[in-house]
């Protein structure tokens, strides 16, 4: 494999990111020991939800004032339509199932009609087809007299 004269960028972004993360492991694992570390991330935790759970409140409050459904109501209502199709499932025969998905056979593509089409050679009758009249004229019968 040839090396090239441009620097691999996913290769820079792998080692720089290695690196980075090396430097924060070592970083936290130091300062998980205090204690001041620990009370501020449960602090910053708390109001991180504190803050999420204000935000979905307020934008539900704004859904249902212009009357659409919320998140949580989609997902209801998914669970619900899940929980229905599941019954619907159950009361469907095994195999009405597989009949239902599959089509009806097609008939095949020949220029015989289907009657002629559904017999085998071995029952078919061994006739040679009657030879067609030439064009403009008809079979004439003889008169007896």
């Amino acid at each position: 494999m040839s090396t090239s004269p441009f620097p691999d960028p996913f290769q820079l972004w792998r080692e720089a990111l290695t690196k980075l993360e090396g430097n924060v492991n070592s970083l936290v694992a130091g300062s998980m020991d205090s204690q001041d570390t620990m009370r501020s991330v449960h602090q910053l935790s708390a109001l991180s939800l504190g803050m999420q759970q204000a935000f979905e409140k307020a934008i539900g409050a704004y859904f249902a004032k212009i009357n659409l459904p919320s998140r949580k109501d989609v997902t209801e209502l998914a669970a619900a339509l899940q929980r229905v199709e599941d019954k619907l499932d159950r009361l469907l025969p095994a195999s009405g199932a597989a009949s239902a998905s599959a089509a009806p056979p097609r008939p095949a593509r020949t220029r015989r009609p289907p009657v002629a089409a559904a017999q085998t050679p071995a029952d078919a009758p061994a006739a040679a087809p009657a030879p067609k009249p030439a064009k403009g004229k008809t079979p004439r019968t003889r008169r007896r007299s």
